[in-house]
């Protein structure tokens, strides 16, 4: 399942199971994820490379367990931001959706088996939690992403790349 939402807009889209070329689409938007740069933007850059959902699913696991080497350079690119990283304050989702009260769901669904069609609205809900939730915390840190902003002038370099990155060319 992938979800997004427009700026401006209270709709959340999402699509099951999408094919590349409804992914490909989504790279002129500009996406701002939750920690995008090191998992979401690569299982998209896969599904748009024909991935099937048996191969994202094995790609998933790698990225989980620490696998640079499934990453994909053209991957990182592909979002505008990701509030993780601009984040003064270094922690998870689920954590920041607790600080601030947002609704915070679980999946009881293992993630090493096929969803079955029945339990899809579970996954699309859950998704669906995970974009209202990036929304707020992307407000609740509003500040760090102008800082961001201020630094990817300073440095030259696109609002995306790490504060590492922008540290090292200014």
């Amino acid at each position: 399942v992938v979800c997004w939402k427009y700026a401006g807009d209270t709709t959340i889209v999402h699509m099951v199971n999408p094919e590349p070329h409804e992914i490909e689409k989504l790279f002129s938007l500009r996406l701002i994820g939750f920690n995008n740069r090191r998992y979401d933007n690569h299982i998209l850059y896969a599904r748009y490379l024909g991935y099937t959902n048996i191969e994202l699913y094995k790609l998933s696991q790698k990225i989980i367990n620490n696998d640079n080497q499934a990453l994909f350079g053209e991957g990182y690119n592909i979002s505008y931001a990701d509030i993780y990283d601009f984040s003064s304050k270094k922690q998870g989702l689920k954590k920041f959706q607790i600080e601030l009260g947002l609704r915070h769901l679980e999946l009881d669904i293992p993630w090493d088996e096929p969803v079955p069609e029945e339990l899809w609205q579970k996954v699309i809900d859950y998704c669906k939690n995970d974009v209202s939730s990036t929304e707020e915390v992307f407000e609740s840190r509003k500040q760090d992403f102008v800082a961001r902003q201020i630094l990817a002038e300073l440095s030259g370099i696109s609002v995306n790349h790490t504060t590492q990155n922008h540290t090292a060319k200014v």
